[in-house]
């Protein structure tokens, strides 16, 4: 009709009429701090038959290039089909409080563990007492083992990146890139824990000749495992809860899966009847828990478009970051470290005791009973080089293919279940051969 307005105006008269974000105020939610509902359009979109929200996981624009799904007319689709678009948003079902407080049994269980394998020496296998500790009496044993023994994996941790980036200069090739990173890490951290024994002077303060469970420096020895296997179970139950917050904005409780599906759809229906709202109840797309009162910085909201779009933008990019390191923890391995049972994160943390315990008994073993731990020339022929020249290349060997196993490339294919039974029984057999080594075991 003659002056009557088109009911679709073209692009450019929508957006000078439009403001460049509307939105719509979304029921308050309980779980995590984005909403799943995107009940208006995004930043920056000029046709009301694009849906989107910036509420919405990353995944969801990586798995689908369109901004918002249409809702089929005929009703909800079944369950299982609503479970599926459920976790193509990059939703996972799960309460994260719960994942949280199971995963306290991480830490526990270690520091069990740590302190049963503390009190097994003085308790099973009494050692005659020391004749001379060497230490000032406000350092006695066993300090100075703890300190250095924590010391030299620091310093193992930390030369990781260096090695890295040296072997990514000489090989292109991922396999081969892993293959001699790993090597070189393997042979410099067994070198730095046998370095323990000099600088602790183990040798020089036995009672016995040769090593055994008798002498004070058994006692000594088995703290510095204690030491170096405390320092990796701390870094990697801190690495456990840095993965679990990856997920606490995408987890939702099960009870709360059909109803947020519902206000998902319910949601594309308003916009596609074209409810808006006005540029006056804009407001900041992603609020941060920093702005609050609590850390004081003023709580007002701001209302205007530029500053509610600039606080979407930094939202939305700290999402994809997330989203990135999710991805990564999936490939390598092979399923969401949410999905990982309580039980093998504790027999992992149990593996790094009992491997330690088993590494630094053998090269202590074999060590103590080789020249190379006396400053002199000639020793009594009791003292041969071949079982340190068998045993260290064994504890590297172990340890290089345990490291091999738990890299990217083979980790998503063995399984994390599979190498946690196996790394557990290989810490059994390498401890007790250490204390067959001291004749812990007669």
């Amino acid at each position: 009709m003659k002056g009557k307005e088109p009911e679709h105006p073209d692009v450019e008269g929508d957006m000078s009429r439009r403001p460049l974000l509307s939105l719509s105020l979304p029921p308050k939610q309980s779980f995590g701090s984005a909403s799943p509902l995107p009940a208006y359009p995004t930043y920056g979109s000029t046709s009301r038959q694009t849906s989107s929200s910036h509420h919405n996981s990353p995944e969801r624009y990586r798995r689908d290039s369109q901004l918002g799904a249409v809702l089929e007319e005929g009703g909800l689709e079944d369950r299982q089909e609503d479970l599926e678009e459920f976790e193509e948003r990059g939703y996972y079902i799960g309460s994260y409080r719960r994942k949280l407080a199971l995963y306290t049994f991480v830490p526990l269980s270690s520091l069990l563990a740590f302190v049963l394998l503390a009190t097994l020496p003085p308790l099973v296998w009494h050692s005659d007492p020391p004749t001379s500790s060497g230490y000032p009496r406000y350092f006695p044993t066993p300090l100075p083992e703890l300190l250095v023994s924590i010391a030299l994996w620091v310093l193992s941790h930390h030369l990781r990146l260096p090695l890295f980036t040296a072997t990514s200069r000489i090989f292109h090739s991922p396999i081969w890139n892993t293959l001699l990173f790993n090597i070189l890490h393997v042979v410099l951290s067994q070198l730095l824990r046998l370095s323990a024994f000099p600088i602790l002077n183990i040798r020089h303060r036995m009672d016995y000749p040769l090593p055994t469970w008798r002498d004070p420096a058994f006692s000594r020895v088995w703290w510095i495992a204690l030491g170096w296997a405390l320092a990796d179970v701390a870094v990697g139950v801190t690495q456990g809860y840095e993965q679990l917050a990856l997920y606490r904005e995408v987890m939702v409780p099960e009870d709360r899966v059909q109803d947020v599906l519902v206000r998902w759809k319910s949601g594309l229906s308003e916009i596609r009847g074209g409810s808006r709202t006005s540029s006056d109840d804009a407001l900041p797309l992603s609020p941060r828990p920093m702005e609050g009162p609590e850390n004081g910085q003023s709580s007002a909201k701001p209302r205007s478009i530029e500053a509610a779009v600039k606080l979407a933008v930094d939202k939305d990019l700290e999402e994809i970051v997330r989203l990135k390191d999710r991805e990564e923890l999936e490939e390598i391995y092979g399923v969401p470290p949410i999905h990982i049972p309580v039980f093998v994160s504790c027999l992992q943390r149990l593996d790094s005791i009992l491997l330690s315990l088993g590494h630094t008994l053998i090269l202590a073993g074999t060590y103590l009973r080789s020249p190379l731990s006396f400053a002199d020339a000639e020793l009594p022929p009791i003292y041969i080089s071949y079982p340190f020249a068998i045993g260290f290349p064994l504890v590297v060997f172990v340890h290089l293919s345990l490291t091999l196993l738990h890299s990217p490339v083979l980790l998503s294919r063995v399984g994390v279940h599979t190498m946690a039974y196996v790394g557990f029984l290989l810490g059994l057999g390498i401890m007790f051969a250490g204390l067959a080594l001291w004749g812990a075991l007669s």
